[in-house]
């Protein structure tokens, strides 16, 4: 029988595509990283003397304690502690009170998901866009609802990553969460008719300005947040406190009222837990009837839906 590798097959090959990495620094992506850093940093100066583990989790724990009372978010206990065990490996499951502080804290405080964007909203924001021109924007709008993309992903989206006819259509994902966990190339299906007749439009201008391989949005992630507030206050919806990964929750809750099937919403998701996958669209599903406008955002939504006017809002 003969061997199967899922890299290069040749060592020069091998050695070209494995320049400049190290195993170490490729079980997480450079933004965890990133914040793995920045939160152990913070815990640094609690538990640099510390003599053993268990001396360190004793301080960790009055740590966590007064970050709790300070009012500091859950997510920096989170990156602190999973950055200990990233750049102290020695340290996992050394450090058990820390983790149960952890767990109490998570237990007790409901944590701040992005509420979800309604189908009529993201239909009139990409709309309004395509109304001044704005291509790009109201492309990826409509592909983070429609294919329930992660922000990272829609924003790294390039021309060269749509493959787009008249009947189908897939968009690829270079750099997905489930991707780099897995090791596999993941692609979402583009199924709406009108997204495919948009993404096709935004694919032709991408080709003609020879900018296929580069993403089509060239700007900062803070530059997208701040289009996307821009949008929120001229459609006067600030109070409902979307954001961008409203999108991915909005499409995934479309999605699921018109299929009627959770098993199909947690593989277009591509969620690794279907329990947590379950309890976002749940709760999504609970704060739809919250999600309510003003008179300027109906007045909004009858001029800017038209100019799509699609056949499904999914």
């Amino acid at each position: 029988m003969g061997k199967f590798f899922a890299g290069p097959r040749g060592r020069r090959e091998r050695q070209k595509a494995r320049k400049n990495l190290r195993l170490a620094d490729l079980g997480v992506s450079a933004k965890t990283q990133e914040r793995y850093y920045d939160a152990v940093r913070k815990v640094w100066k609690t538990i640099e003397n510390s003599r053993t583990f268990e001396d360190m989790d004793d301080r960790i724990g009055v740590w966590i304690e007064k970050r709790f009372s300070a009012g500091e978010p859950l997510n920096t206990i989170s990156d602190a502690l999973s950055g200990l065990h990233y750049f102290v490996p020695a340290s996992k499951k050394k450090l058990p009170l820390s983790w149960k502080l952890f767990s109490v804290w998570r237990r007790y405080e409901i944590p701040s998901r992005a509420p979800p964007i309604t189908a009529d909203l993201v239909w009139a924001f990409a709309g309004k866009c395509l109304a001044n021109l704005d291509f790009v924007m109201g492309t990826l709008l409509l592909l983070g609802f429609h294919c329930c993309l992660r922000t990272g992903e829609m924003l790294g989206i390039s021309a060269d990553d749509l493959l787009v006819n008249s009947r189908t259509g897939i968009v690829h994902l270079k750099a997905s969460k489930g991707g780099l966990r897995h090791n596999v190339k993941e692609s979402v299906t583009i199924e709406c008719p009108v997204v495919r007749q948009v993404v096709l439009q935004m694919i032709g201008i991408q080709h003609e300005a020879g900018l296929s391989a580069v993403p089509l949005w060239s700007h900062s992630g803070q530059a997208f947040r701040t289009a996307f507030y821009s949008l929120r206050k001229e459609f006067d919806v600030l109070h409902l406190n979307l954001r961008g990964y409203s999108l991915r929750r909005g499409g995934a809750t479309a999605y699921f009222q018109k299929s009627g099937s959770m098993e199909k919403t947690l593989v277009r998701g591509r969620w690794a837990s279907s329990g947590v996958a379950r309890i976002y669209i749940c709760d999504a599903l609970s704060q739809l009837p919250k999600l309510k406008g003003t008179e300027k955002t109906r007045k909004m939504l009858k001029k800017f839906l038209p100019i799509l006017q699609p056949t499904s809002a999914r």
